[in-house]
């Protein structure tokens, strides 16, 4: 029998390769991908500007290291040979900015100066902020629960509470636009901000939470007994020579020598489950019909739940894979010949807060995380949570002619670069981020408890449940996968 991936993305990738090292396929079953697109990878692209010869990302363009998701990410690079890949990004590259009150203000570099200095556009030191929290949560009187609840609120207003609303406007707000095109009005601080959140809900307080838990691990921690047995851990961000594509291409290369079948060109129509819980078949596009022992959809929540409508009696799971939201996003690629176009600013991006009420979302400056010096190459990200408010009219979207001059406009007036752009490449992502609205956690439980009581043969992966990142994907294949091979 097959096992179906449906998806050939980052999330189906991985979930092949993770499900053949971890030794969950037996004698007779083999495994099969099915891709809609012509090519693997999902919104992981990449392609060389003919122009400037430099790297353009459709999507993420760097990984971060840190943690156990960041870790695996590293391991898998390595195990797939393309170690040598990896770069550091620019040096240049490390200053952030904040897009606020009519100006660009760079965030604190340094923990002393964010803590001690005003730095606008906020109007007093973080310290501030930090001391504010702790003190108002004595005040209130705000106890530790001892028991998971079910509680949840938006990012904003958890913000809001603790920290003080400008912490909410120019800090979260933006943050969140530049993740994942999200509303932090909207957003999940229990998903996204789970660390903060679980701080104060177990010790009352965020930074005394934080704290203790800080010295709760520290006095914890296992002593290895051989540090050569250690890891090398991964660089804090990276990139890929030659752009993310690399990795699917190491990931498509190796999951076809392991005898993988990658059908590119095909689409799943429709998805019917076995009444008695042992299969599913799928209805491909070229009319064939897929018989399968298990299903692991690696595709978007939304396109799930499509293909489950002709099953009324799964009416319940389609609701809920369709009650996961997703937003479109706008990539404007610009290059200037002149390297001095951009001024005073050197960093990784700006970040626009939504208090500027404009289609910007934020703005990256790829020659300072490549180190490119003899150019200027900016990628403009548009649209997000509020992109059928700027860019659709009458139910049609704008043109990419019409989408580029806003991009130039938005360059103009955050880092006023007045040359014109020698090239420009617009592309339009419909639908490709998932937001992680108040109350997800309960959501992906509720999908989760309804895919075991039923006993239907299907593994969710993909970013519509475990997070947007590249080693947040990653690292949930993986663990899916185990558990999977664990049955």
């Amino acid at each position: 029998m097959t096992i179906a991936i449906l998806g050939g993305g980052l999330a189906g990738l991985s979930a092949a390769y993770y499900l053949k090292c971890e030794g969950g396929i037996k004698q007779n079953q083999s495994i099969k991908i099915i891709e809609a697109d012509s090519t693997t990878g999902g919104w992981i692209q990449s392609w060389k500007d003919q122009n400037t010869n430099a790297i353009i990302e459709l999507g993420p363009r760097t990984i971060r290291g840190g943690g156990k998701t960041a870790n695996n990410t590293f391991s898998l690079i390595k195990d797939l040979g393309i170690e040598e890949l990896v770069h550091n990004v620019g040096i240049e590259a490390s200053a952030r900015y904040i897009y606020a009150n009519g100006g660009i203000h760079q965030l604190p570099m340094s923990a002393w100066k964010a803590l001690f200095s005003v730095n606008q556009p906020f109007t007093k030191p973080w310290i501030y902020y930090v001391l504010r929290e702790s003190f108002q949560s004595n005040k209130n009187n705000i106890k530790p629960v001892e028991v998971e609840e079910n509680n949840d609120e938006s990012a904003y207003d958890f913000f809001s509470r603790t920290f003080g609303q400008e912490f909410a406007d120019y800090l979260v707000s933006p943050l969140l636009c530049g993740i994942c095109g999200g509303n932090a009005k909207q957003i999940s601080v229990k998903f996204m901000f789970n660390a903060l959140y679980e701080a104060e809900r177990k010790h009352g307080s965020v930074g005394l939470g934080l704290l203790k838990e800080k010295i709760i691990s520290f006095l914890n921690r296992e002593k290895v007994k051989n540090s050569e047995q250690l890891m090398k851990p991964p660089p804090s961000v990276y990139y890929l020579e030659g752009g993310l594509k690399r990795l699917i291409y190491a990931l498509h290369i190796k999951n076809e020598s392991q005898g993988v079948d990658i059908n590119v060109n095909t689409q799943c129509t429709k998805l019917n489950f076995h009444k008695n819980g042992k299969g599913a078949t799928i209805l491909l596009s070229n009319g064939q019909q897929l018989e399968c022992s298990h299903i692991i959809s690696a595709i978007p929540a939304y396109k799930l739940a499509t293909l489950l409508l002709d099953n009324p009696q799964h009416t319940i799971l389609t609701q809920l894979l369709d009650s996961i939201p997703m937003v479109s996003i706008v990539t404007v690629n610009l290059t200037f010949d002149d390297p001095n176009v951009m001024g005073p600013y050197k960093g990784f991006g700006v970040l626009a807060s939504p208090l500027e009420k404009l289609s910007l979302l934020g703005i990256i400056f790829n020659n300072y995380i490549y180190g490119h010096s003899d150019h200027v190459d900016l990628t403009v990200m548009m649209g997000g949570y509020a992109f059928e408010k700027h860019f659709v009219n009458n139910s049609k979207c704008l043109s990419e002619e019409e989408l580029t001059d806003i991009a130039i406009n938005h360059v103009k007036r955050v880092l006023n670069i007045q040359t014109i752009p020698k090239t420009c490449n617009t592309r339009i992502l419909h639908n490709c981020i998932p937001q992680y609205t108040v109350g997800h956690y309960e959501r992906v439980a509720k999908i989760q408890k309804y895919l075991t009581n039923k006993r239907l043969p299907m593994t969710l992966v993909g970013s519509s449940y475990a997070g947007v990142s590249i080693n947040d994907v990653i690292y949930a294949s993986m663990t899916a996968m185990r558990k999977l091979c664990k049955r």
